[in-house]
């Protein structure tokens, strides 16, 4: 009996050890290929967002491509290292690094189903903000045309990840093209526009162009819903010139006659900046003197009417012929004549506090459909839409969108 117990002890702790170094072995390894995923997915910025209720996660939902099972947490596990098994007998690949991405996937909050591009890539997410009626959408559609025609001339392909936002744009671009003006934005809670970039040797890139409703701004509650706001890569700030104090005040007789048709924007600008820092301040941590970190291109629209052109011109041409301005803050002279026009046009506050709070602010001169509206049917072409959206690209990704210029 007593040698039988000692056997049986022996053997019991014998095996009791391997297993446990089995055990652990199995622990580091899927702990280690976890970690070193986590690691890399980090390092070149892949991460999931849900164009629909713009909820940032650390991993989606895969969908079993054979029944449609969900496996919330298909990562490298005790139920498998590089693969699970499910229940239909289907394997399923746990990682990245054996092409995870390519299963069908849902957001884990909304369950919208999302395109691979969405959950592991890299990501820049761009709105642009403005009160109503500053032109947003005419300025979203013109810019993801001139980008769908440039990108292909740089090398880079271009399209657009999900179907429905293809033919939400294709509907718009036949609006703009038969010279009919796009409707405005209704919608509170903005769905993204959504393009996939890929250049050859380097990861694809996936772009956000939100559209919120110039309402929100007057309703600041509901920008609360805005969670892309959390994980900005830039913004674009648009100003309906037409709605400045003192442009009004200059181009009174004019603006009597063609009110119906330029709209101006009946929110001041400086309004809608100030219900955006708040938000940010109060829902995303950005404390009361701290500044944006992320490039704010300030876009003055319309501005082919009423000559705004031809004065921007004028003062761009008076910088270049003054001596060099050392205050310029490193703008070029087509910068700091859009800047003092704006100054000039009882937008100062918005000016300074843009400069206060953030840190780099560049002004673009923009028309989104080129021309005044009117009862013809000549197409509409935006001009001076793309270069905004490009500087705050190349500001977050140079190595990418480097020499994407229109």
């Amino acid at each position: 009996m007593v040698f039988g117990t000692l056997l049986f002890l022996a053997a019991s702790v014998l095996h009791i050890s391997l297993l446990l170094i089995v055990l652990l072995l199995v622990y580091l390894a899927f702990s280690l290929l976890y970690l070193v995923e986590r690691a890399y997915l980090a390092v070149r910025g892949f991460f999931t967002v849900c164009p629909a209720c713009h909820e940032k996660v650390p991993l989606p939902e895969y969908l079993c491509p054979k029944c449609g099972a969900v496996h919330s947490r298909l990562i490298p596990s005790s139920y498998g290292i590089l693969s699970r098994t499910c229940q239909c007998g289907c394997r399923l690949p746990a990682t990245f690094f054996l092409g995870r991405a390519g299963l069908p996937s849902r957001c884990p909050g909304c369950h919208h189903l999302l395109a691979a591009g969405h959950t592991e890539s890299r990501k820049h997410f761009v709105p642009i903000y403005g009160g109503p009626a500053v032109g947003k959408t005419a300025f979203l559609c013109s810019a993801a045309s001139q980008l769908l025609e440039v990108a292909p001339q740089r090398g880079v392909t271009c399209g657009f990840l999900e179907e429905q936002t293809a033919r939400t744009f294709s509907r718009l671009h036949d609006d703009l093209a038969r010279g009919r003006a796009p409707d405005k934005t209704h919608d509170s809670v903005p769905k993204a526009f959504n393009l996939e970039l890929q250049r050859a040797g380097q990861a694809p890139r996936v772009l956000y162009l939100y559209d919120p409703s110039g309402e929100v701004f007057d309703r600041s509650e509901e920008m609360v819903l805005h969670k892309f706001q959390g994980y900005l890569t830039g913004l674009l700030f648009l100003v309906d010139p037409f709605s400045l104090s003192e442009l009004r005040r200059e181009r009174a007789g004019e603006l009597a006659s063609l009110e119906a048709t330029l709209a101006p924007s009946r929110l001041p600008v400086e309004d809608a900046l100030a219900r955006f820092l708040l938000n940010m301040e109060e829902r995303f941590g950005l404390a009361k003197t701290a500044k944006i970190r992320v490039p704010v291109a300030v876009v003055v629209s319309k501005m082919d009417a009423l000559g705004l052109e031809e004065k921007h011109r004028a003062a761009t041409e008076e910088i270049r012929t003054k001596e060099r301005d050392h205050s310029n803050h490193g703008l070029s002279a087509d910068e700091q004549g859009l800047r003092q026009l704006l100054l000039r046009w009882g937008a100062g506050d918005l000016v300074h506090t843009l400069e206060a709070r953030c840190d780099r602010v560049r002004y673009f001169g923009c028309s989104s459909l080129g021309r005044t509206p009117d009862s013809s049917a000549r197409p509409f072409a935006g001009r001076g839409v793309l270069e905004p959206l490009l500087w705050v690209l190349r500001s977050q990704d140079q190595g990418f969108f480097q020499g994407m210029a229109s």
